[in-house]
């Protein structure tokens, strides 16, 4: 008799299981409140892009090419950490792209981000401006730089609009002109 009591006890336990998450059985289930919808999204995934090859880039309401090369260290008598430039390239698909300095931004490999030199004039020769894109195949160039501690490592350059977050992981580090 006491079998039979203790599998009717296992039966109905099993069956009301289901209804409930493993972690709500131990009362540490902290999954309760906004439900999620399976393909939905907040904003942009991150993709990992490589220096030299143009990857698109995307707003609300416009499409371009991005693509960032010459990563390097140059010399700086503004400055006391190092200048860390990249040289950017953007070419219009459709609509009004805006891109400006804003949009990169660079980290060391722990991902802490370097402080962006806002108006760079004097230390880079061609720096990027925020620009508007108005008709297909129109293109802008022109330089971001960040101060970086010397003896510090840059890890990698992002690129963040409406639409896209573009990641370039830096593999070979620049060399200091200073260090030599």
């Amino acid at each position: 008799m006491r079998r039979a009591v203790l599998a009717v006890v296992i039966v109905s336990a099993a069956v009301s299981a289901p209804a409930c998450s493993p972690a709500s059985l131990f009362g540490d289930d902290d999954s309760a409140g906004v439900p999620v919808q399976a393909g939905e999204q907040s904003g942009p995934l991150p993709s990992s892009q490589q220096f030299d090859r143009p990857f698109p880039v995307a707003g609300d309401d416009w499409d371009a090419t991005l693509t960032l090369s010459g990563l390097r260290i140059v010399p700086s008598t503004v400055y006391s950490d190092a200048v860390v430039v990249v040289d950017v390239r953007v070419v219009q698909a459709s609509g009004q792209p805006e891109l400006g300095p804003g949009d990169f931004s660079a980290f060391d490999p722990a991902g802490r981000p370097f402080e962006r030199i806002e108006n760079p004039a004097g230390t880079v020769d061609d720096p990027l401006v925020p620009s508007v894109l108005s008709f297909p195949g129109e293109e802008i160039r022109g330089m971001v730089a960040w101060t970086m501690p010397r003896g510090h490592r840059i890890g990698r350059i992002d690129v963040v609009t409406p639409r896209t977050i573009g990641s370039v992981t830096v593999t070979r580090q620049p060399e200091d002109p200073a260090a030599s």
